[in-house]
């Protein structure tokens, strides 16, 4: 058994170790192969995903007949795992490329909501979803001068953590670490500095927000509205997507965040407000989103639903039901009552 032990553990090391200079080959063949043959290969790497991960796929599918009230999304979903292959491609060139070559791949659109809400003086949250290709987003410093900070999750993985960094470093973009971000995100705002923020994560079902994603009561993350209330922000949604080789940045009027109010209730209302934001922009660019995350359900959920041929849309609600139920059970027992 010791000798298994240890020869598993030498081969262990040994994959993890050829990972790294398999990384690195990748991206220098995304970054010096012809344009029109990386974005071939990669979207044949696609396909054979779409075929090979029946999970996803299912996923996808289940999610875009329940959101958008289609009974065939085969091709559909074939085109979200189409546009995960451009994104890694996209996000390793772009990097690489100076800034007029990026300046000549950007198209961008409503740019005076952009200025006008820099030009109040107020701290700005750019908001985006998992649109299109969010990290292009990234290189709006290069492209238009605007310095902004995001965060970033750290990988376990120092190795691959250095990687990746050294890709999103060629941005512009001012990534935080994830510790203390919310206090360091408010204090950028307060100081009438610029930060951006996804928003259509999925959040804690039993401590975060429910809010309406397509009809549907889906977990969401209370953090974005929360920040850019305490820090008095403008809150300027951005989109960007791809449309015949070039990216598309949309830039949407900006939004004021004490128009929401104070509390829990603003940070509601916000929160509901950028949901109902990120589900205008799908609606428009379906393919575009990143529909392979189950944004409604938990993964063990949604293996329950797929496994078990459940209706998705009874079980999502019967989830938010249960949830809500549970938040105001301490509140409406008879002991929470008599002490009141």
């Amino acid at each position: 058994m010791k000798k298994t032990s240890v020869v598993t553990k030498i081969l262990s090391a040994s994959v993890q170790n050829l990972k790294y200079p398999a990384l690195l080959g990748l991206i220098g063949l995304v970054r010096y192969l012809p344009y029109s043959l990386v974005l071939g290969l990669f979207r044949s790497l696609g396909t054979i995903a779409w075929l090979a991960d029946p999970f996803h796929r299912k996923v996808a599918g289940i999610q875009m007949q329940a959101a958008l009230g289609l009974t065939h999304v085969r091709r559909l979903v074939w085109k979200v795992f189409m546009n995960q292959a451009e994104i890694l491609v996209d996000t390793i060139r772009y990097a690489y490329m100076s800034d007029e070559e990026i300046r000549n791949r950007i198209v961008v659109e409503g740019r005076e909501h952009l200025d006008e809400a820099l030009a109040s003086g107020r701290g700005v949250m750019m908001i985006t979803g998992h649109i299109g290709n969010w990290e292009i987003l990234g290189h709006i410093p290069r492209v238009l001068g605007t310095r902004f900070c995001v965060m970033a999750d750290i990988r376990k993985d120092p190795k691959l953590e250095a990687i990746v960094n050294k890709i999103r470093d060629r941005c512009g973009a001012t990534v935080l670490p994830p510790t203390g971000t919310f206090h360091l995100l408010v204090g950028e705002l307060q100081k009438g500095r610029t930060i951006g923020m996804i928003i259509d994560m999925r959040g804690d079902q039993e401590s975060d927000l429910m809010c309406d994603v397509f009809g549907m009561q889906a977990p969401t993350k209370s953090a974005p509205a929360s920040i850019a209330i305490r820090g008095n922000a403008l809150v300027l949604p951005v989109y960007t997507v791809k449309q015949w080789g070039s990216y598309h940045w949309c830039f949407s009027r900006a939004i004021d965040a004490a128009r929401f109010g104070e509390g829990s209730e603003a940070v509601r209302k916000l929160s509901d407000f950028m949901q109902s934001w990120v589900v205008s922009v799908v609606e428009k660019h379906p393919e575009q989103w990143f529909w392979l995350y189950t944004r409604w359900l938990k993964r063990s959920d949604m293996r329950k639903i797929i496994r078990e041929k459940l209706d998705f849309k009874e079980y999502v609600a019967r989830c938010a039901g249960e949830t809500f139920s549970a938040k105001r059970k301490p509140a409406d027992s008879p002991a929470a009552t008599k002490e009141g």
